[in-house]
């Protein structure tokens, strides 16, 4: 919140949030979405998530909160009438507040904000474009939330006429005891990645590095967890360098939590510009981070929270992964580092208080 603004609201008011979450936001930060509606239910607000019929909330939806179908007829000719179906289920679920998520359906947070007379709140994880859609909507928003200081200026130089209304609000992950990187005392260092695989160029250095380390004597598990276009061309240059026993390639699995928990170094291969909430579990359990400079996040400083390569040249690769593998505990050490910036800076805790801080500033200024 910005610092000459109070929330004037009682903190016991109401607040009975409903998120319109599309297949987008539930496949990249499901997780974080399930922790603020737990959290919520944890102060006793009730709340809602609108979401197509086709995604299966298990992964987000707790007792307390309460689903809506959208669109609730599949036809594109039926728009208006499953937003009238919608308006009807809200109006009686009595929503305080509407939270959605850029690029989804900001359109649909607009139309419901003026129809039920509450405020809509919009998160954008990454960076608006140049000639962001929907500009008139967000225009109508009570309050634009950010994960990262990076989001938020970009933000402002977007939007310049929101910038009091924009707000870092830092993901929250939580941070394990113990520290998994290395922790099994196996010779075998297991590689994990989290990347779309839609370019296979992004992959040939790091491949070719892998194929180095093993050359030298190195034992290495590199799994690779994604799915996409370029995934038969990965697999050929798998193959190609004799890797097919050291190199996995998974679809993206969930909890990605659990998956992570096996692994000792997790790898940043690339800063697309969004916050990146995988990253954010593999430092929360202890991983190691090497890879790509990440300015979305802020949270990868080199020699400190992570080992930095150029993304474009397997020697740099090559060297930063044979000093974390030849110096494990200092790879221990940095991973603990990242812990400790993540107690720090974007714990859950913070996370759901900031949430509803945020609930409370937007219903206030409806109020007003």
């Amino acid at each position: 919140m910005a610092e000459n603004e109070t929330t004037t609201i009682d903190p016991g008011a109401a607040v009975r949030p409903v998120m319109l979450v599309d297949g987008q936001v539930y496949r990249n930060y499901a997780v974080y979405l399930r922790r603020i509606l737990v959290g919520l239910a944890g102060t006793a607000h009730a709340s809602g998530v609108v979401c197509p019929g086709d995604i299966d909330t298990t992964a987000i939806v707790c007792p307390t909160v309460e689903r809506f179908t959208y669109p609730a007829l599949r036809l594109g000719i039926f728009r208006a009438a499953n937003r009238r179906i919608l308006l009807e289920r809200l109006a009686r679920f009595k929503p305080t507040v509407i939270h959605t998520f850029y690029p989804g359906q900001v359109d649909l947070a607009a139309f419901l904000s003026a129809a039920l007379e509450v405020p809509f709140v919009v998160t954008f994880h990454g960076r608006p474009p140049r000639m962001p859609l929907q500009s008139r909507y967000i225009m109508q928003a009570a309050k634009v939330l950010a994960p990262s200081g990076a989001i938020a200026g970009q933000l402002a130089s977007a939007y310049p006429a929101l910038r009091e209304r924009i707000e870092p609000a830092a993901i929250g992950s939580y941070v394990e005891d113990e520290c998994v990187c290395f922790s099994q005392g196996t010779p075998t260092a297991c590689l994990i990645a989290a990347e779309p695989l839609d370019d296979a160029g992004l992959y040939e250095p790091l491949l070719g590095a892998v194929r180095h380390l093993m050359l030298d004597g190195y034992a290495v598990m590199l799994v690779l967890m994604g799915e996409g276009k370029a995934e038969r061309a990965v697999r050929r240059q798998i193959r190609l360098l004799g890797l097919a026993n050291s190199v996995a390639i998974v679809p993206p699995m969930r909890p990605v939590r659990k998956v992570l928990t096996g692994g000792d170094v997790f790898l940043h291969l690339k800063d697309r510009g969004l916050f990146n909430a995988v990253l954010l579990e593999a430092m929360g359990v202890g991983l190691a981070v090497a890879g790509a400079a990440d300015p979305t996040t802020g949270l990868l400083i080199d020699g400190q929270t992570a080992a930095l390569w150029d993304a474009a040249d397997a020697l740099s690769i090559y060297g930063c992964l044979k000093r974390l593998l030849g110096q494990r505990d200092a790879a221990r050490r940095m991973a603990m580092n990242g812990q400790a910036v993540l107690q720090q800076r974007c714990s859950v805790s913070c996370m759901i208080d900031h949430t509803l801080q945020v609930y409370l500033s937007a219903q206030n200024m409806q109020l007003k």
